[in-house]
């Protein structure tokens, strides 16, 4: 069977689509599973995980670098190229974001949740 693979999304905040280069990516939340053994038998310890959206943000003229630091309980939709779309509830800005010469900066985000719509 052949098909479509994903190679791009479009990134949408409160209804705005970001400017970003066709790479980004998505981490839903979950859960890190630590391996440990102990007489002879193997166990885990489990850490729970926030989403994360990860992209990279175009600098234009009209790109407001101090509107994307400050941004908090905003929604994110994520669409793939495929078709698939989730969306981000509550979600922020992790990382201050740099204004520098490369016309692009990187932009993370975390939220309370990620969903498949």
């Amino acid at each position: 069977m052949s098909g479509q693979m994903s190679g791009k999304a479009v990134i949408r905040v409160d209804g705005s689509v970001l400017a970003t280069e066709n790479q980004a990516t998505l981490t839903m939340q979950g859960v890190n599973r630590s391996p440990e053994r102990h007489g002879g038998e193997t166990y885990f310890t489990e850490e729970e995980t926030a989403p994360l959206m990860e992209c990279s943000v175009l600098i234009t003229k009209d790109t407001n670098i101090a509107k994307l630091n400050d941004m908090t309980n905003v929604t994110v939709f994520f669409e793939a190229d495929t078709g698939q779309q989730f969306v981000m509830r509550n979600a922020f800005t992790t990382e201050p974001l740099a204004l520098d010469s490369s016309g692009k900066t990187p932009l993370k985000m975390s939220a309370e949740s990620v969903d498949q719509i």
